[in-house]
């Protein structure tokens, strides 16, 4: 009895605490019909009917140019502890970013790893460090991208914010990485932890990161011409520092990608991203469309190629898997 008498107030704290999310989701919804059916569909309709086609293609192949660069980063880190093709590495990379496409958590590092075990004979935990080691990568070369493309661009305040913490942010590291070295990151694990993680550590070691980090440079810089160049096919007026912004308001939304593709939450950042420089909602709307078809699509085809065909099978399989993981792991 005493057992029963301490759970019901446990039990009736998340009865209501159940029926206030439904209730927020009820409203957040009735919010987003009324935006939907007041929106002016037919003028994006019209926008999109109207894109350069040309320009959509380009922006198409620079996107691609921008996977490429982060495969490549990702090959350069894993190959000297993990010998493997380039093709290998470029192959698995492809097919994390179309089964991204597909899911809504970042189930195409999962991917990423099975296909390069699989493909390139690498051991799993060595592609699992080589991922972490990728990321480092990329979010070194945001840093310097943040504190670089903003020194020439008339930006919004919140943007400045953002360029001053990545410039600190970056400082930290770049001294904490001439005092110590990359691998000393590693090192500060648990002795238990450091020893599962030695291929972590010698990623890290030396100049390694060096032509990764301007891959990843390369890898954001195609990205913002790519946003620059779907607007502009969308005939929306936009400036260096109008795409710029776009750029850094659709990826700080899309983190924890709550949709496939984060189709929508793209489409959302655009348009408050670019309403300080005058863009209509509904330009946005359709330059936000155009740009994701250009961004999805291509991958998804040469994903499934890659494959076999077997997108959506293999998503299904490494979600089956982490499923009975998380199931294990209450268990325990």
């Amino acid at each position: 009895m005493g057992r029963i008498g301490r759970n019901d107030p446990r039990r009736l704290r998340a009865h209501r605490l159940s029926w206030l999310w439904w209730l927020l989701g009820l409203v957040v919804v009735g919010f987003a019909l009324k935006f939907l059916l007041g929106f002016p569909w037919r003028s994006t309709g019209a926008a999109l009917l109207d894109a350069n086609p040309l320009l959509l293609a380009v922006a198409c192949v620079v996107n691609l140019s921008s996977l490429v660069a982060k495969g490549w980063a990702w090959h350069l880190i894993l190959k000297p502890v993990a010998p493997h093709s380039w093709r290998a590495a470029q192959e698995a990379n492809l097919v994390g970013a179309a089964v991204n496409n597909l899911a809504v958590a970042v189930v195409g590092e999962a991917a990423r790893v099975r296909v390069i075990a699989q493909r390139g004979g690498v051991p799993a935990a060595a592609a699992v460090s080589s991922v972490v080691w990728t990321r480092v990568a990329e979010a070194l070369a945001l840093a310097l991208f943040l504190v670089m493309a903003p020194s020439v661009l008339q930006l919004e305040p919140w943007l400045r914010v953002v360029q001053v913490a990545a410039g600190l942010a970056l400082g930290v590291v770049l001294l904490l990485a001439w005092a110590r070295g990359w691998a000393w990151l590693a090192e500060q694990l648990p002795a238990k932890a450091r020893s599962r993680m030695a291929a972590l550590g010698s990623m890290g070691k030396g100049g390694r990161l060096f032509v990764p980090t301007l891959l990843g440079l390369w890898n954001w810089g195609s990205q913002w011409a790519t946003y620059h160049l779907a607007l502009v096919a969308t005939h929306v007026g936009v400036t260096p520092a109008a795409s710029f912004t776009a750029l850094i308001a659709a990826n700080l939304s899309g983190l924890l990608r709550p949709t496939p593709a984060n189709v929508g939450v793209t489409q959302a950042a655009l348009v408050v991203g670019l309403l300080p420089f005058g863009i209509a909602p509904e330009r946005a709307v359709a330059a936000g469309l155009a740009l994701q078809g250009l961004q999805v699509f291509p991958v998804l085809a040469l994903g499934a190629t890659v494959t076999g065909w077997r997108l959506l099978k293999l998503e299904r399989e490494i979600e089956e898997e982490r499923g009975v993981k998380k199931r294990r792991e209450k268990e325990t």
